[in-house]
């Protein structure tokens, strides 16, 4: 597993919003996954899974007893020993005696050749640089924080035919082999 600097970097904001706000939750007191946050932040990776593992302890406890309090919760554990995911983020912040701990695990897919830009059009590429030969790109379509399709489309460029200015997530639904399978991609406004 290799680390990631776009997870470890949400990882640790996140920690700190715990920390400030004093909760505990992978989705923030906004509604806000973590998932939303790393595709906010990154402007090439995609992603085909994604867990987390959040654990708050006394600021005194050693490694083994923060791994002890992680694999406590059955889905912390389950998100630490899945096989599937290839990168990581760790994030701690001590505060007021407590150690707040977030863990992000992805699988990642590919990168975008180039980053793209928060607003988009139809001059900004989608070629990918898969991470396993044989995937083939189907279309792509953008979607609400819920999942909701808002614009779907095929090609290499994001283009909205009613210029409704729309914003959401970019996913790409890619082939390989028989199957399809939707990679998730950065936060966009489509102008």
């Amino acid at each position: 597993m290799s680390e990631h600097q776009t997870l470890s970097l949400v990882a640790e904001m996140h920690a700190r919003d715990m920390a400030r706000r004093n909760y505990a939750a992978d989705v923030s007191p906004e509604g806000l996954t973590l998932m939303d946050f790393v595709r906010q932040a990154d402007r090439q990776t995609l992603y085909s899974s994604f867990g987390t593992a959040i654990a708050i302890v006394d600021a005194e406890t050693s490694a083994a007893d923060v791994l002890a309090a992680l694999m406590s919760d059955p889905f912390n554990a389950e998100n630490v020993l899945r096989p599937g995911f290839d990168h990581v983020g760790i994030g701690a912040v001590e505060q007021d005696g407590r150690l707040y701990v977030v863990q992000l695990f992805a699988r990642v897919e590919g990168q975008l050749e180039q980053p793209l830009p928060v607003n988009a059009g139809a001059a900004d590429s989608l070629r990918v640089d898969f991470a396993e030969p044989g995937m083939t790109p189907v279309s792509w379509s953008v979607s609400d924080g819920s999942g909701a399709t808002l614009l779907r489309g095929s090609g290499e460029r994001i283009r909205d035919p009613h210029g409704a200015g729309i914003e959401g997530y970019l996913d790409l639904d890619v082939a390989m082999g028989m199957d399809v399978y939707t990679l998730r991609g950065p936060y966009v406004r489509v102008n």
